[in-house]
C-alpha cells in the first residue's frame, strides 16, 4: 500500500505545490514530505482533511493505495483482478469524477 504516493499524485494532479496544501490541511511542509515519501502515515484527521480538499471520500484514498502486485499474495492476486479488472483505474475515476487521470 503505497497511501503516499496517492497523495502526491493527486496534490500535484491538481496542481498544489507541498507547502500551499500543508497549510491547507493544517500540517507542516515537512509532515506532508514524509507523508508523500512513504516515511510516515497520515493521521486520521489529516487524512480526512485530504479527501475533504479534493471532494472526495477517505476510503477511496486508500483503495487507490492498494497496490496488487505488493498488497496480495500471487494466488490471491489473479482472483482480485479476475473480480475488479482495471481496477486502479476506476478508483481514480471515483476520486477525480472524470476522465482525466493521472495514471496510465
Amino acid at each position: 500500500m503505497n497511501l503516499g504516493k496517492v497523495i502526491k499524485t493527486l496534490r500535484e494532479h491538481k496542481g498544489q505545490n507541498q507547502r500551499d496544501f500543508a497549510d491547507y490541511i493544517g500540517i507542516s511542509q515537512t509532515s506532508l514530505s514524509l507523508i508523500e515519501s512513504g516515511k510516515t502515515i497520515p493521521t486520521d484527521a489529516t487524512l480526512e482533511g485530504i479527501a475533504a480538499r479534493f471532494n472526495t471520500r477517505r476510503a477511496l484514498l486508500l483503495m487507490a493505495a492498494i497496490e496488487v502486485d505488493k498488497d496480495f499474495p500471487p494466488k490471491s492476486r489473479k482472483r482480485f483482478n479476475d473480480f475488479f479488472p482495471d481496477f486502479e483505474r476506476r478508483i481514480w475515476t471515483l476520486i477525480l469524477n472524470k476522465n482525466d487521470l493521472p495514471i496510465k
